[in-house]
């Protein structure tokens, strides 16, 4: 595909559990949009505030590229074995119930 072939592509938005869908288009320019999927039985095309604001998180401006670690970047085991180190502490001091996550309901690891 040329780039001046723009495309777009039916795609899940992530943020619930509703997993609305989503029509995503990168223009020759770079520009991405989104839009709701007219199709998609969930959202028959509507989009809530968040769905609508999918393509300002596509910029990899201030995104955390790298772990770190009060503001030191590291590596990937220093960083995982705090976070576990942590939660056991935690957990230990606590109680189980300590710790709980929250998470969306469109996780890929669902």
């Amino acid at each position: 595909m040329k780039i001046d072939e723009a495309r777009e592509v039916r795609t899940t938005c992530p943020y619930c559990g509703v997993g609305c869908g989503v029509l995503a288009k990168v223009a020759a320019n770079g520009e991405v949009t989104v839009r709701g999927d007219p199709d998609h039985p969930a959202n028959f095309g509507r989009l809530c505030s968040k769905g609508s604001a999918l393509a300002e998180t596509i910029d990899l401006d201030g995104r955390l590229l790298y772990p770190e670690i009060h503001g030191r970047r590291t590596d990937w085991d220093e960083a995982l074995n705090l976070v576990a180190s942590t939660f056991s502490r935690t957990i230990a001091e606590h109680g189980r119930d300590a710790v709980a996550f929250y998470v969306s309901g469109q996780l890929l690891t669902e």
